[in-house]
C-alpha cells in the first residue's frame, strides 16, 4: 500500500485532510530511513575494517536489516490497525454500547498499542547499535549516523506518543496500567541511549 508507493505520493496523502497515513506509518518509514542511513554508513565502513571489525559490523548489518524489515511492515499494518479501531468505535456506536462491543474497542486500542509500542522498542534496539557501528565509522561518513539519531529520536517519540493515546482512550484497569507500564519502561531505556 504505502510502502511501494513514490516518496512524492506519499507525502502528498500525509498531507491530505485524511487520518491515514497518520503519524503511527510515518514513525515507522522514519525508523526504516534511520535504520537506512544505519546500514548505508555500515557498509561502508566495512571495507576498511579488520577481520575482527568486519564480524561486529556484519552481525549489526543483519540486526539492521531484519529491522528495517519489520518497520517497513508496520508503514502498512498500521492503517489496518487504525482502522480496526475506527471500525470497534462506529460498532460500539450502532450496538448501543452494548459490553461485547465495548470489548471489542479495548481489544483494538490494545492491538494498536502494542503495534507502536512494538515499534518503539524496535527503534530504540536500532539506536542502541548506533554505537557499535560509530566504534567503525570514520570521516564524514560518521556524520550520517548523527542524522539517524535524529530521525530515531523522532521515530521513538512518535511511536511512543501513539502508543499512549490508545492507552488514554482504554478504560482503566490491569491492562491498562500494565501497558503504562510498559511505556515508562520503554522511556527510561530510551533516555539511556546517547549518541554523539
Amino acid at each position: 500500500m504505502f510502502l511501494t508507493s513514490s516518496i512524492k505520493e506519499y507525502l502528498k496523502k500525509l498531507s491530505s485532510e485524511e487520518p491515514i497515513p497518520g503519524g503511527g506509518g510515518t514513525s515507522a518509514l522514519v525508523t526504516a530511513l534511520g535504520i537506512s542511513l544505519m546500514l548505508m554508513v555500515s557498509r561502508i565502513s566495512l571495507k576498511r575494517l579488520d577481520k575482527r571489525g568486519q564480524k561486529s559490523v556484519n552481525r549489526a548489518i543483519k540486526l539492521l536489516e531484519h529491522m528495517r524489515r519489520d518497520a517497513e511492515q508496520i508503514i502498512d499494518l498500521d492503517p489496518k490497525v487504525y482502522k480496526e479501531v475506527m471500525a470497534s468505535y462506529t460498532r460500539l456506536k450502532k450496538s448501543g454500547k452494548t459490553p461485547e462491543a465495548q470489548a471489542e474497542v479495548e481489544r483494538a486500542l490494545a492491538n494498536s498499542f502494542r503495534l507502536q509500542a512494538d515499534l518503539a522498542l524496535l527503534t530504540v534496539m536500532a539506536k542502541e547499535l548506533l554505537k557499535t557501528i560509530g566504534l567503525f565509522a570514520k570521516g564524514s561518513i560518521r556524520n550520517d549516523l548523527l542524522v539517524a539519531s535524529g530521525f530515531l529520536d523522532g521515530a521513538f517519540r512518535g511511536a511512543w506518543a501513539t502508543a499512549r493515546i490508545n492507552v488514554v482512550y482504554m478504560k482503566a484497569g490491569k491492562e491498562r496500567r500494565h501497558f503504562e507500564q510498559a511505556l515508562e519502561k520503554l522511556d527510561q531505556r530510551f533516555q539511556k541511549v546517547h549518541f554523539e
